[in-house]
C-alpha cells in the first residue's frame, strides 16, 4: 500500500516494506513551498535508501515524517489519528493522511483519489472554502468520530462555513463508497452528497447547521440520490432547510439507528424501491419520517418497512424556504404519499401536534393527474406486481395502495394543529374539521379514489385502496374525505368516518412486499 502524508505545499509519499523482518521507510519525493525540486528535499535530509531507516529510528522529529513512521519507532498511536489510520486500509492502493486544519491538503488529496483509495482525516477542525470532491469506486473516507450535536470541536470536523458558492460539503460519485466517523458543518447545500452509485455504507456520519430554523441552512444533510444498495446507520442530521436524512431514488436502502432533529423534515424515503427503515429517532422536526414519491420522477416507489422507531414531538415550524416540503404541517409524525406496498408497524408516536400518520395521495400535493404520467419507456427499475393506474403506455403514480398499519404506539399526538399557515393547507384543514373536537386521530386516510364513502356505515364504505388497519394502542383512525370535505365551509368532525376498532372495512391484515436486500457490503 502506498500511503501519503498531505500538508499544505508538502507531499511525502511512503511504501512500507519487508525485509529480513525490518520495517524499511523510502521516502520517495516531496514538493515545496520554494519550488525546490524532489531530488532536492531527498537530499536536504542527508539519507539515502539504504539508511532510512535508522535516520527514521533516531531523528525526534522529521518535516517529512507521517503517522506509520511515528508508530514504528516509538510503539505508540499518533494522537492526530486515534481512531481510523491507514493501517486500517491494507488492501487501498494509496491511502492520504490528512492532518485536521489543512483544508488545502485535504482538497488536494480528495481531487487526487483514483479507484480503490482511502482517505484519513485527522482528529480536529478544519475550515473549507469549497467542496471535498471525490469521483472514483472502492474509496473510504474515515475520520476521527462525529462528536456531539452543539459542539464543532469534537472527532473530525468539516466546517464549511466560509464557502461563498452554493457547492455540497463531500460530493461523491462512484460505485463501493464507504464514509465514516466524521462532521460535517454549515454546507451551503448538501451536506454529504453520494450519486449514482451501487454500494454505498455510511456510519456515524453528523451533518449539522449552527443556525436553527434558518431557511439559509443547506437542504439536505445526508443524501444518496440514485443509489442500488445503500446503508445509513448511527448517523445525524440536524436543521437541514428541507431533509436531514434523504434517501431519494434509491433501491435496497436500510436506514436503522439514526437521529434527527430539527430539521424541516427528518427522514425522507422517497421515490424508492426497497427499503428498511427502523430503530431511528425523529424528533423536533416539522415532519418526522416520511415517504412519498413526486410526480414526473422514473423511479416509482414501493415496498418501504417502517418500523421500531421513535417519532417525537415533531412540532417545529416549518422554516423551508421553498418546495414540495413547504406543505408539511408542523406537528407531522409519518405520512405516505403517493405510495404503496408500505408497512408501518411497531412504532413509537408521542406528541405530534397535528397528526401522528397520515396516508395520502398525490393528488394531495399535485392535483392533475397528468403531471404524474409516465411512459413505460421512461421507468427505472422494478414495477412488477406493482398496482398502477395506467392509460396506454402511461402509467400514474399518484395514487396510494396496500397500505398496512398496525402495532404503533400512540399517545399526546393531535392536540395542536393550528401551527399551519395557508403553505400547508392540509393541517389547515385539520385544524378546521377538528377545531372543537381535538385531538386529531391518529392514523387519518384522505379517502382520495375510493368508490364509496359513508359517515356511519362501514358497509357503505369501500377499500379500493386496500388500506389495512391493525390494533393501534393508543390510536383511533379517521377516513377524512377530503375530496368534498376541503370544499366544504363548516365541515366537522361530524362529516367524517371514525370507526371503531376492528376499523371495518379497513382491517385486512397483510399483503405481498417484495424483498428488501441488505446492502452487501
Amino acid at each position: 500500500m502506498n500511503v501519503m502524508t498531505y500538508r499544505a505545499g508538502n507531499l511525502v509519499s511512503v511504501t512500507q516494506t519487508l525485509l529480513l523482518g525490518i520495517p524499511l521507510t523510502l521516502a520517495l519525493g516531496a514538493c515545496t513551498d520554494d519550488g525546490g525540486s524532489e531530488d532536492d528535499e531527498v537530499g536536504d535530509t542527508g539519507t539515502t535508501e539504504e539508511d532510512t531507516t535508522d535516520e527514521t529510528e533516531t531523528a525526534d522529529d522529521t518535516e517529512t515524517g507521517t503517522a506509520e513512521e511515528e508508530t514504528e519507532t516509538t510503539g505508540e498511536p499518533d494522537p492526530n489519528f486515534p481512531l481510523c489510520t491507514c493501517e486500517d486500509f491494507p488492501d487501498a492502493g494509496t491511502c492520504y493522511a490528512v492532518p485536521a486544519g489543512d483544508a488545502e491538503a485535504l482538497l488536494i488529496a480528495a481531487n487526487s483519489m483514483e479507484d480503490g483509495d482511502a482517505l484519513v482525516m485527522g482528529l480536529g477542525h478544519t475550515e473549507l472554502d469549497n467542496q471535498v470532491t471525490i469521483r472514483a469506486d472502492g474509496i473510504s473516507v474515515c475520520g476521527q468520530g462525529m462528536g456531539e450535536e452543539g459542539d464543532f470541536e469534537q472527532g473530525t470536523t468539516l466546517d464549511f462555513l466560509p464557502q461563498m458558492s452554493q457547492s455540497n460539503g463531500i460530493d461523491i460519485v462512484g460505485d463501493d463508497i464507504v464514509v465514516r466517523d466524521l462532521a460535517i458543518v454549515d454546507a451551503k447545500k448538501d451536506g454529504l452528497r453520494i450519486e449514482d452509485s451501487t454500494g454505498v455504507t455510511i456510519q456515524r456520519v453528523r451533518v449539522t447547521w449552527r443556525n436553527e430554523s434558518d431557511s439559509n441552512n443547506g437542504a439536505y444533510g445526508i443524501y444518496p440520490v440514485k443509489v442500488t444498495q445503500v446503508l445509513i446507520e448511527d448517523s445525524a442530521a440536524y436543521n437541514s432547510s428541507d431533509a436531514g436524512i434523504y434517501v431519494g431514488q434509491c433501491a435496497h436502502a436500510i436506514v436503522r439507528n439514526n437521529v434527527a432533529m430539527g430539521n424541516v423534515a427528518g427522514i425522507e424515503i422517497e421515490n424508492t424501491q426497497y427499503a428498511d427503515v427502523y430503530g431511528n429517532l425523529a424528533e423536533d422536526n416539522t415532519g418526522g419520517l416520511l415517504i412519498f414519491d413526486l410526480p414526473g420522477n422514473p423511479i416509482i416507489g414501493h415496498d418501504v418497512a417502517i418500523h421500531d422507531n421513535m417519532i417525537i414531538a415533531n412540532n417545529r415550524v416549518n422554516f423551508a424556504p421553498g418546495g414540495t416540503v413547504k406543505q408539511i404541517p408542523p406537528g407531522t409524525g409519518t405520512f405516505t404519499l403517493a405510495s404503496r406496498r408500505v408497512e408501518i408497524y411497531d412504532n413509537v408516536y408521542t406528541d405530534n401536534g397535528t397528526g401522528d400518520i397520515a396516508i395520502l395521495s398525490g393528488l394531495v400535493i399535485e392535483g392533475d393527474p397528468a403531471a404524474w404520467g409516465l411512459s413505460m419507456d421512461e421507468l427505472v427499475g422494478d414495477i412488477e406486481g406493482v398496482e398502477l393506474p395506467t392509460e396506454g403506455d402511461t402509467v400514474f403514480n399518484y395514487e396510494t395502495n396496500n397500505i398496512w398499519v398496525h402495532g404503533n404506539e400512540h399517545s399526546g399526538g393531535g392536540t395542536n394543529p393550528f401551527l399551519s399557515t395557508p403553505d400547508q393547507e392540509l393541517g389547515v384543514l385539520l385544524a378546521l374539521l377538528y377545531a372543537s373536537d381535538l385531538p386529531i386521530d391518529s392514523v387519518l386516510y384522505d379517502t382520495i379514489g375510493e368508490s364509496s364513502f359513508h359517515t356511519t356505515d362501514p358497509a357503505e364504505n369501500s377499500n379500493d385502496n386496500h388500506i389495512c388497519m391493525g390494533d393501534n394502542p393508543g390510536g383511533s383512525f379517521a377516513s377524512l374525505y377530503v375530496e368534498v370535505n376541503s370544499m366544504t365551509m363548516g365541515a366537522t368532525t361530524d362529516d367524517l368516518f371514525q370507526p371503531e376498532a376492528p376499523y371495518t372495512p379497513f382491517d385486512c391484515d397483510a399483503f405481498s412486499m417484495g424483498p428488501i436486500v441488505p446492502p452487501d457490503m
